[in-house]
């Protein structure tokens, strides 16, 4: 199935596409088919007047209808969208949700803040391949809100969402770049933002005695835009910086304009206006928390909400495929590839693994996979004739036809790259086998590839000239009769090559006579 997340935040919605089924075993797995992020800034001005502005409405709809089309695409079986923080906050949120339900055809649910820091710990811990030791905390800072959780391993110790976010904290404190002291203000604006986090903060960290810690996984946009900034490059997101180099940076852009900012070396243009906010809230949670450095991670609230929606499928009874030949077919024509060939191709492989089924000993839940490699051995030839095996494995892996599980695909996009090479199994070609030796894939795949073969070869004018009658089997041979209206000299000829592999792999002869 093909399950769609979407996390309408208060500056993004992300979105994602996964395929989700199940392995060889039955277990399920997933993997992801799609992914965008666009900044729709729902929360613009929404802290000052305590409503979604028209703009920000219009662009948020517009945003989801386009991901409705992509899903309808990409046959989607079920969507989950949920609203955070700007939805929480704002007097009409609920009502902009209906809305977008009526107008975008997509449902979303709000959730609280509780249960987003709930997802969002979820999201990092199951998937994060390096998580510190000792103790650390998982930090999402939001547009709206702020997610802070203190971890030790994968196990969550404390968690909360204060209502901290960058757009709120910069309409509300900072206003302008750099901040300017209004006359009746009693504090520069940085200091008073920096008070105020340690208010909102410092009392649950002391109430529910959090513990120290030593390093933050930051999860979020504004996250990434500072470790940019801070490692001085915009392709160094995703390293980890210390918490005084941190403190150094904010310093320093607290007093430049939004013009000096942006000729800063890994400043974010979308985020320009938004970075001194973030950089002040990460500064202010680091030092209560006393941590030293940070790292980031490209997991956050959307895997979480998968991880919650795969828990609750039940592993596979069967393996049974769940793909489309029909599907197949019109890829294949749409494609433009020579759908005669093809389907002559199919007819030819499906005729030999049933009338051959005392042979070959395959069961049947694997024909289906022999009639999509027969389909789409040739489609390689739409990028170019020569290497077009190799192009043709490149474009089943990649075609995320629907239901197709990971290694279904790479099954039927090995059997296209090998349906030309017949000595597979000669020593010096032994490293080219697909699959280790103690896979279960690699026999069924060697049988499957020799009946391909032989099929390619009963069409190799590409005129359907053979039509197969009847097979007939001993210890020793495989006698194969088919009849023609026209003669089939080069079917011939290149039947006694493609032959090969059966014959070494069931030693037995196979002859092929009108």
């Amino acid at each position: 199935m093909r399950i769609a997340i979407i996390d309408l935040g208060t500056n993004s919605i992300r979105f994602d596409i996964h395929e989700v089924s199940a392995n060889r075993k039955g277990s399920i797995q997933h993997r992801r088919l799609y992914r965008e992020k666009t900044m729709v800034r729902l929360g613009q001005n929404l802290f000052l007047e305590g409503k979604l502005s028209d703009e920000s409405k219009r662009r948020t709809l517009e945003a989801v209808q386009s991901f409705k089309q992509t899903m309808d695409a990409l046959s989607v079986d079920q969507s989950l969208a949920i609203g955070t923080a700007a939805i929480r906050d704002a007097s009409d949120g609920e009502t902009f949700l209906e809305e977008l339900k009526a107008k975008g055809a997509v449902e979303f649910k709000m959730i609280t803040g509780a249960e987003e820091a709930s997802l969002i710990a979820k999201g990092i811990l199951n998937n994060e391949p390096t998580l510190p030791k000792g103790l650390f905390a998982l930090v999402d800072i939001g547009g709206g809100s702020t997610e802070v959780s203190i971890c030790k391993g994968k196990q969550v110790l404390h968690s909360f969402s204060f209502n901290l976010g960058v757009a709120k904290l910069q309409q509300v404190f900072l206003k302008t770049q750099p901040p300017k002291k209004a006359p009746k203000q009693a504090q520069e604006p940085v200091t008073e933002l920096r008070n105020f986090i340690k208010s909102v903060v410092l009392p649950k960290i002391l109430i529910d005695r959090w513990p120290k810690v030593d390093t933050i996984i930051g999860s979020s946009g504004s996250i990434i835009a500072l470790a940019k900034l801070v490692n001085k490059n915009k392709d160094h997101g995703h390293l980890p910086f210390l918490k005084k180099d941190l403190n150094r940076v904010v310093e320093q852009i607290k007093t430049k304009t939004t013009a000096e900012l942006l000729a800063m070396n890994g400043m974010e243009p979308k985020r320009v206006d938004l970075i001194l906010a973030g950089g002040i809230l990460l500064d202010e949670i680091a030092h209560l928390l006393h941590a030293k450095k940070v790292k980031t991670t490209e997991f956050s609230l959307r895997d979480g909400i998968l991880e919650d929606a795969l828990a609750r499928i039940a592993p596979a009874k069967t393996r049974a495929t769940q793909f489309s030949l029909k599907e197949v077919e019109q890829r294949i024509e749409a494609w433009g590839v020579d759908t005669h060939h093809a389907a002559q191709v199919r007819a030819h492989a499906e005729f030999f693994f049933d009338a051959l089924k005392s042979v070959h000993g395959l069961k049947a839940e694997w024909r289906p996979y022999l009639s999509a490699a027969s389909l789409l051995h040739d489609v390689g030839e739409i990028i170019s004739h020569a290497h077009h095996a190799e192009h043709s494995e490149y474009m089943v892996k990649n075609a995320n036809f629907v239901g197709m599980n990971g290694w279904e695909a790479n099954l039927i996009a090995a059997l296209c790259r090998f349906h030309k090479e017949e000595k597979i199994l000669e020593k010096k070609n032994e490293k080219k086998v697909p699959f280790e030796k103690k896979d279960e894939l690699r026999i069924p795949f060697l049988k499957l590839l020799s009946l391909l073969q032989m099929a390619d070869a009963c069409d190799r004018t590409h005129k359907t000239a053979m039509k197969m009658k009847k097979v007939k089997t001993s210890r020793t041979r495989v006698d194969i009769q088919y009849s023609s209206k026209t003669p089939c000299d080069l079917e011939l000829l290149r039947f006694d090559q493609k032959k090969t592999l059966f014959e070494q792999l069931f030693h037995r002869e196979v002859t092929l006579s009108k």
